[in-house]
């Protein structure tokens, strides 16, 4: 299994060099003044075509960096789980497609596609993917 891990970040590592380089807007940041523009399907549909998808549990892209703000998007497959962890800033989830169960501070709440889930700095959070998801993660705030 440890291999197979190490094998999917590989493969995530390339993915995301690949993606800066086809998208260098991206990594130009807001700093540079121009609105930053994203077709999120489309980007669901490419990172579903990548090899970290294929051979792992879950595959991601930040769409947008700046200074206080960061948008990515998250692909789960059923039954990937994200452990128990927390930011320093605050964060909101919205499911585009799929069903999570989002636990915050103890407590389960089950998204369906379609929903926003907020959640305040510092506290505790996991995610099981009840079935093939995708969501866009933001973590905006003065502390990231």
């Amino acid at each position: 299994m440890a291999q197979r891990t190490k094998d999917s970040d590989r493969a995530r590592q390339a993915d995301q060099a690949t993606h800066q380089a086809r998208h260098a807007e991206h990594g130009n940041f807001l700093a540079q003044g121009d609105p930053i523009t994203v077709d999120v399907r489309a980007e669901i549909a490419r990172l579903k075509t990548e090899p970290a998808w294929a051979s792992g549990d879950r595959h991601g892209v930040s769409l947008v960096k700046g200074d206080g703000i960061n948008v990515a998007l998250m692909l789960l497959k059923k039954g990937a789980k994200l452990q128990e962890h927390h930011t320093k800033a605050p964060i909101t989830v919205h499911l585009l497609e799929g069903r999570i169960n989002f636990i915050a501070g103890g407590k389960p709440h089950l998204l369906t596609a379609g929903m926003v889930l907020a959640l305040d700095r510092a506290i505790a959070h996991s995610i099981e993917s009840l079935e093939n998801s995708a969501l866009i993660l933001t973590v905006g705030g003065e502390q990231i």
